[in-house]
């Protein structure tokens, strides 16, 4: 008995040794062994993911602020994780991040829809009730984006009420992005409990699975009816769609499954929702706040379209160089994609002035430091659209900064879409609107700047929206 009690003291005692020892050489292979263990940057995060896994998830979406203070002290390269390397160098982006086709089209078949909007900010004018003008944008956005995708689109501008649920449920699930990426089993997780058991617990999510199963039937409806040669195939998809898309690319027939393009429309319309609707929030106060803004672009806007209700197309917007400008500093100065964005070259080292990077190394650059950087953006927190003209020479120049729909080859498929969609929705509702529109209650330090990084970005948790009056 007494040799079996040992025995086993002896084992335990060795397995502690065991796993003391693995975390010893695992530290000191960390700090001094790895491939990336000359690049600079603090101890601790160099040794664990805890330090990113604190300022993300427990501060809430804090890393990306405290990535821009490791790089004031450190240079502008650095570890902020065991395995990755960020740099902080406007100039490397186009380095890091391979080139992406555009795509662009004069006419776009939804303009229908912001005209839609406007009559729904008529209404509320009417009634004397102010706007929440994140939730407006969000429905036409939504609206947009599936209209552009499916063959019906969600009508959310239709509805009573701005759609305030699936934003929210969209914004609580950004929120647990950092969850998400420190855990990932935690979402196969939640997406395997019985509807009823994930509705009691994260109402949130459980809306976000009941869009995701609305469009995996959707997709599944028009991908077999392709495949099985349905004459009404065509009405369907009258309207070019990425699902049409997707079936008539070159892809492999392996990748042209129901999960596969239902998952992409997934990304489409949750990505392309709150991209948009947050651009036209920032746009939004920012015109109102600015008086000599507001009184040029209404000048501009009253020459170009002197019918208000006659909806532009998008060679019109684009001869309206402060309306461009406007859209630029917009996308610059809400930053779009917050997170960082990494690339892993294979089997090629990446060089970044005296340091080489081995293959396999994960290497991330942030939009938001690009676009806050006073070298490249002078006095980067004001506003100022005039930095971007004249477009044919100061915009070309800064376009290639900017980064708010992400960077190189895997730069956001619906970029030209986004950009369209958020130029015509601010020159219809302020060619409509706009001399009869102003702030109410809503301050850009609470309610416009970015705190957070939840993928997106989010203003304080304090705020109230950005709330716009309409007058007669």
């Amino acid at each position: 008995m007494l040799s079996f009690e040992s025995s086993g003291k002896n084992l335990a005692g060795i397995a502690v040794l065991g796993l003391v020892l693995y975390g010893v050489y695992g530290a000191i292979y960390r700090l001094y062994l790895s491939p990336v263990a000359h690049v600079p940057g603090p101890w601790f995060a160099k040794l664990t993911f805890w330090n990113e896994f604190y300022y993300d998830v427990v501060l809430g979406g804090r890393y990306t602020f405290k990535i821009g203070d490791y790089h004031e002290k450190y240079g502008p390269i650095i570890r902020i994780n065991p395995f990755e390397v960020h740099v902080k160098d406007s100039d490397f982006a186009d380095e890091l991040y391979v080139g992406a086709s555009k795509r662009k089209s004069d006419k776009w078949p939804w303009a229908n829809l912001v005209n839609k909007l406007c009559d729904r900010l008529e209404e509320y004018r009417d009634a004397g009730k102010p706007v929440t003008m994140l939730y407006a944008y969000a429905c036409l956005t939504v609206d947009v984006i599936s209209e552009y995708s499916f063959p019906e689109g969600y009508s959310y501008l239709d509805q009573k009420e701005f759609d305030r649920e699936h934003y929210d449920a969209w914004m609580a699930m950004s929120k647990m992005s950092h969850l998400l990426k420190q855990f990932g089993w935690l979402y196969p997780f939640l997406s395997s409990l019985p509807m009823w058991v994930t509705k009691m617990s994260s109402p949130e999510t459980y809306i976000v699975l009941q869009q995701m199963l609305r469009l995996r039937l959707e997709t599944a409806q028009i991908v077999n009816a392709k495949k099985e040669g349905k004459s009404d195939i065509k009405q369907w998809t009258a309207r070019p769609s990425m699902i049409e898309a997707f079936l008539d690319s070159n892809l492999p027939e392996s990748d042209k499954t129901i999960e596969r393009i239902a998952g992409e429309a997934q990304i489409a319309i949750g990505a392309g929702t709150l991209t948009s609707s947050h651009c036209l929030k920032h746009a939004t106060f920012h015109i109102l706040a600015n008086p000599h803004i507001h009184e040029r672009l209404m000048n501009d806007l009253e020459r170009a379209i002197p019918d208000t209700d006659a909806p532009p197309n998008l060679r019109q917007l684009e001869s309206i160089e402060y309306l461009v400008a406007i859209l630029y500093e917009s996308l610059r100065n809400f930053h779009g994609v917050t997170q960082r964005l990494q690339r892993i070259s294979p089997d090629q080292l990446i060089h970044y002035k005296d340091y080489a990077l081995p293959p396999g190394t994960p290497i991330s650059m942030t939009g938001v430091l690009t676009h806050d950087d006073p070298d490249i953006f002078p006095e980067p927190y004001e506003f100022r659209p005039e930095r971007w003209l004249p477009l044919s020479t100061n915009g070309v120049r800064l376009q290639k900064y900017l980064m708010a729909f992400g960077k190189g080859s895997r730069q956001c498929v619906g970029m030209e879409l986004g950009k369209a969609e958020i130029m015509t929705a601010l020159a219809t509702v302020f060619r409509r609107f706009g001399r009869k529109m102003s702030l109410l209650d809503t301050y850009r330090e609470r309610d416009i700047d970015f705190k957070h990084d939840y993928f997106n970005p989010m203003s304080s948790s304090q705020s109230n929206g950005l709330v716009v009056k309409f007058e007669k």
